[in-house]
């Protein structure tokens, strides 16, 4: 099995955000809906439902995955290491101190693949917008330049990197059992897109494609 064609990854940034305006909103009601109702974190929900905290002021980019008709089915946060990030202001304690800062590593925080979304697997029984989303953080990281992601999981989430095809390198861990949670590292580079699309049955590029600058101006 494969999804060739189906995948689509749209990046959003504070240049676009006007654009991708209801995308946000099903963006931040779908991380309300993960974040506080389904796993009781202690986050900020608005009067609109949206999940929202400081870092989403810091201009990120996020990467969406979108459906045909443009909603979304899935996102993650992504910030560089060299500014404000929820490591340093959250977790550094957790994990003895360990800062993590360089302009080829960014921080990916808030993943959340829509309760809403469909249930369709991968061979390796990973959720197809789990998969899609790896391959775009690694794919925008490469367009970007960087190297690196780092962030924060827990238990649960070690087989479905392994199952995706794009395992961490641990280096921290804080708690024990099920409670315990980890810092990781992954590698943003070719052979790991290469390792994701082979795990997830995708293939090609998984971003979508931006109009010529022209074509996006109206300029003939």
């Amino acid at each position: 099995m494969n999804f060739v064609g189906e995948a689509m990854i749209r990046q959003v940034t504070s240049r676009n955000a006007a654009a991708n305006e209801t995308l946000l909103e099903e963006m931040f009601r779908a991380r309300k809906r993960l974040f506080k109702d389904r796993l009781n974190w202690d986050v900020t929900v608005d009067a609109r439902g949206r999940e929202m905290d400081e870092y989403d002021r810091l201009d990120p980019l996020y990467v969406i995955a979108v459906d045909d008709d443009g909603h979304h089915q899935g996102s993650c946060r992504l910030l560089p290491t060299t500014g404000e990030t929820m490591l340093r202001d959250h977790f550094t304690r957790l994990f003895d101190g360990v800062v993590i800062e360089s302009p080829l590593i960014w921080e990916c925080t808030r993943f959340c693949v829509d309760s809403e979304a469909g249930t369709t697997l991968t061979p390796h029984g990973v959720q197809k917008h789990t998969t899609e989303l790896f391959c775009g953080m690694v794919e925008t990281g490469i367009e970007a330049g960087i190297q690196q992601v780092v962030g924060v999981f827990d238990r649960r989430m070690i087989r479905i990197y392994s199952r995706s095809g794009w395992s961490p390198e641990v280096v921290g861990q804080s708690g024990e059992g099920r409670d315990a949670i980890f810092l990781g590292i992954w590698d943003v580079d070719e052979p790991s897109v290469a390792s994701i699309r082979e795990a997830g049955g995708l293939v090609g590029p998984v971003l979508e494609k931006k109009m010529p600058r022209a074509q996006r101006s109206g300029a003939a």
